[in-house]
């Protein structure tokens, strides 16, 4: 395999977007990537939805996020969870948007703000109030009348984030204007109304005081772009719970090295005359991205991204998985197809609030072509609606960490794609690979993907490649590919005053003087001069990792740190983590959590027959003390079924959708109440799922786990 490494192409353009934080830092943007106080960065994004989660959880959701790489909180600001009905307001709660922009605050957490006025984000019709859909006026474009009520929210909302811009001191740095605009429900006559209203929204919310360094719109699906003024935003889901059939879907490019991807599946479900999966997307270009392609090809807009799927949200009649994996994988090829931007939906997932007229979820009831769950949007992603984390959260973690320390190199990086390609996602033999090359300091990086959702893929033993340049020729040899490898492999890395010339060994991060590289086989290093200082890591141990200042820790459990302090969250007795400081020196060290005991029982009481058809009752009861001791209690909750729901006094506080994966339920939310009573309906026909499923009709088992709160290092 070859990479034809040509000259730089164009130099990057400077747009006029941008802005100054209050205490003088000044974020730009050029036509390749972004910048912060003129130099590059590469920011790492993560969707938590503060109205679908515990105000009281906000501050440890963050510093999750944190812990996990992610450097921007973004979140949508949805309408019907603010004005319900006509001029009843609500920014209490879980909906206070100003108490959770303060906690970004003072956790130095910058924040992009999806403000709309339409969110799809498998809300209510997305996110328009019920009184809005039925008023008789036209939506989303530039009607008198929607236009005055826009306005009149964004002004709600210009109070609740007043002071909170980062020109005045606060965490916002972007907005988002409209979502899938163009592309899904209701779109305007023509392009060119469609760009006038992106225009008149953006003049409100300036108007209005949201005055940041970026705007954005999201791109994909030919939705519209006002150049000049946003920058386009792309993503991609690795299955598609809105497809309207019970199919496995074919083989995804999401696994594929493709520059400025754009998945025509998001959204599909709204998108006019389509009913479900849009068709494949054309293969990569033959050209490599740089000075070899046509002049009317050269890039003229970052290549940013907003919605990389960190998982799915299930559906009445689809239950696909997305595994760990595969999460990984994704992200991969967007980094090594050239994103400067690496943005999840969602990374934390949540519950819906309750609705004091109507439930708040997307539905067929409501026009749409999906049942979703009334309470959950646990998203199978990062961090769960339980608070507990999912193995992608440490698979993209060690992608984090390698973004964070190398960025000022690969953010201008241009990418460059070999000679020998895949010939489709079903080609299971081709490597695929990816070269992101910075010309200004001769580095550059190797990126390799080995995984296709649900497919096995070859495995390649010493396997190697040439990169050929002007005047010289890297090869780099012996690399050994294993199924489900994602690698990113440098060359002529600059190691304080070594230079690393090739290896065979994943980059992860830097520790002081320290270069922190991981692989499941024997690692070699080739050095132009003196050898550089190197921690080598097992896969599964940087998947492990976090970095926290000058420690690198290793453990299972969950780890964040606040005001300077690291703390451990677990369910076990006992954690043993290991930890790297500046000196290289590998430590063990064993955490004690203090234990209480607490039991659950259940028992049946009969069924029940509702709107939504029968279903099993049992009664859940929960003897907990010393509540004091503890951080969270957990129910796991195995039942045969297609559902269940979960209701204290009547109300229901939460449901779950089967898909073959475990139910953890977070008490701590609901005050840790003694009795509560759950409904089971029973399996159903023609529903997809990607888990085993054991068809039945009872609750098997309930198990309850304490979490743990200690100090690990101060």
């Amino acid at each position: 395999m070859q990479f034809q490494i040509g000259k730089s192409g164009h130099q990057p353009v400077l747009f006029a977007m941008s802005g100054e934080t209050k205490n003088g830092d000044r974020y730009e943007v050029n036509s390749r990537y972004l910048l912060k106080n003129g130099r590059p960065i590469l920011p790492v994004m993560g969707e938590l939805h503060f109205s679908r989660w515990h105000p009281d959880e906000w501050r440890e959701a963050v510093l999750k996020m944190r812990a996990g790489g992610i450097d921007i909180v973004s979140t949508y600001v949805f309408w019907i969870h603010h004005e319900e009905r006509e001029g009843e307001w609500d920014f209490t709660g879980s909906r206070d948007l100003r108490r959770f922009l303060e906690i970004c605050q003072e956790l130095e957490m910058p924040v992009w703000l999806r403000i709309g006025p339409w969110n799809h984000g498998e809300c209510r019709n997305g996110g328009f109030p019920d009184w809005l859909v039925h008023g008789g006026f036209p939506l989303r474009q530039n009607d008198p009348k929607y236009l005055y009520y826009v306005r009149r929210y964004w002004e709600k909302l210009a109070e609740q984030a007043q002071g909170m811009m980062c020109k005045d001191g606060g965490p916002v740095i972007g907005i988002q204007l409209e979502n899938e605009y163009g592309h899904c429900y209701q779109r305007p006559k023509t392009k060119a109304e469609g760009l006038e209203h992106l225009r008149t929204l953006k003049q409100i919310a300036q108007e209005l005081g949201f005055v940041t360094p970026y705007y954005t719109v999201t791109a994909w699906g030919g939705a519209y772009v006002l150049e000049g003024e946003t920058l386009p935003v792309y993503g991609g889901y690795v299955d598609a719970p809105w497809a309207q059939h019970t199919e496995e879907l074919p083989a995804s490019e999401q696994f594929l090295f493709i520059p400025f991807y754009d998945d025509q599946n998001i959204g599909s479900d709204l998108a006019p005359a389509t009913a479900g999966a849009s068709e494949a997307q054309p293969q990569p270009e033959s050209q490599p991205l740089g000075q070899d392609r046509p002049e009317d090809q050269q890039q003229t807009t970052p290549y940013l991204t907003a919605e990389l799927g960190g998982g799915l949200q299930v559906t009445a009649h689809r239950r696909p998985y997305p595994y760990p994996e595969d999460i990984e994988a994704q992200a991969w090829c967007a980094l090594g197809s050239g994103a400067n931007l690496i943005g999840y939906y969602m990374y934390h997932g949540g519950y819906n609030p309750d609705g004091r007229y109507s439930t708040l979820q997307e539905s067929k009831a409501t026009g749409y072509y999906n049942d979703l769950p009334i309470k959950s949007y646990d998203f199978q992603t990062c961090i769960r609606e339980s608070g507990m984390l999912n193995a992608s959260y440490g698979k993209l973690k060690k992608l984090h960490l390698f973004i964070q320390d190398f960025e000022e190199i690969l953010a201008p990086a241009e990418v460059y794609l070999p000679d020998i390609r895949p010939q489709s996602p079903e080609d299971l033999e081709t490597v695929r690979a990816a070269v992101r090359h910075n010309h200004k300091t001769g580095e550059g990086f190797l990126f390799i993907n080995n995984h296709q959702r649900k497919r096995i893929m070859k495995a390649h033993k010493n396997w190697s490649c040439s990169l050929h340049f002007k005047d010289q020729t890297i090869t780099l040899e012996n690399i050994d590919i294993d199924p489900g490898n994602c690698l990113v492999i440098p060359y002529h890395l600059r190691m304080g005053n070594a230079l690393l010339l090739k290896t065979n060994a994943s980059l992860l991060c830097k520790l002081g003087d320290y270069y922190v590289f991981y692989t499941d086989h024997t690692p070699w290093y080739q050095y132009a001069r003196e050898p550089g200082r190197v921690i080598t890591l097992k896969t599964r141990e940087a998947e492990r990792a976090y970095k926290f200042g000058d420690r690198l820790i290793i453990a299972d459990c969950i780890l964040y740190e606040e005001d300077g302090e690291i703390f451990a969250v677990s369910s076990n007795p006992t954690e043993e983590i290991t930890y790297y400081g500046t000196n290289g020196a590998r430590q063990t060290k064993t955490i004690n959590f203090d234990q209480a005991k607490y039991d659950v029982s259940f028992a049946y009481f009969g069924e029940g027959d509702g709107d939504e058809g029968r279903y099993r009752k049992y009664k859940v009861m929960i003897d907990a003390k010393n509540l004091d001791q503890i951080c969270e209690l957990l129910l796991q909750i195995d039942y045969l079924g297609d559902r269940a729901e979960v209701y204290h006094d009547g109300r229901l506080i939460a449901d779950w959708f089967t898909t073959g994966d475990q139910w953890h339920l977070a008490l701590k939310r609901f005050d840790y109440r003694s009795e509560l009573e759950l409904w089971i309906y029973p399996s159903r026909e023609n529903v997809y799922y990607d888990l085993p499923v054991e068809h039945g009709w009872s609750l098997e088992k309930i198990n309850i786990l304490s979490c743990q709160k200690t100090k690990v290092f101060a």
